[in-house]
């Protein structure tokens, strides 16, 4: 059959991860380009005369939406059923496998380290920041040049 996927059982989890992501990307995309359209008044005039109602108008607007879909559909299609990309999706899981991942506890440790790093580091710049504006403010900035220099006031 033409639309079956190459290798059907391999690499589901991440081929299924990037048709839903790309899908709705796309998607966005066109559901923003149909609102922008909108914005023209000739993308507005009716081709089906009336015959679906008022609340279904067969227009430019909707004729380029549902024709970028259908295409944004075949693209998905088409990327989670290419051979080269289906070969390093498999391949990518099986190395995924091989990785020795941290337990929850480990992951737990070194979070809480890093963020206890990053609050003193936070704490001891702060100080110095305190200091040297303390430091800034009790120099007569008016005449240190002066008296750097050997101007004197």
């Amino acid at each position: 059959m033409a639309l079956e996927l190459y290798k059907p059982e391999e690499a589901t989890r991440s081929r299924g991860g990037i048709a839903v992501c790309v899908g709705a990307l796309l998607l966005y995309g066109v559901l923003s380009l149909y609102e922008w359209l909108g914005s023209f008044e000739a993308m507005e005039k009716d081709f089906s005369g009336g015959m679906f109602g008022d609340e279904f108008p067969l227009n430019a607007r909707v004729l380029i939406a549902a024709i970028l879909l259908f295409a944004c559909a075949i693209s998905v299609y088409i990327a989670v059923n290419n051979q080269r990309a289906v070969e390093f999706l498999i391949s990518t899981e099986a190395e995924m496998t091989k990785v020795s991942w941290p337990t929850k506890q480990e992951v737990f440790q070194n979070s809480f380290v890093v963020i206890v790093v990053t609050v003193l580091i936070g704490i001891y710049l702060g100080l110095v920041d305190l200091a040297l504006a303390a430091f800034k403010n009790n120099i007569p900035w008016d005449t240190f040049w002066g008296n750097v220099f050997g101007g004197g006031a």
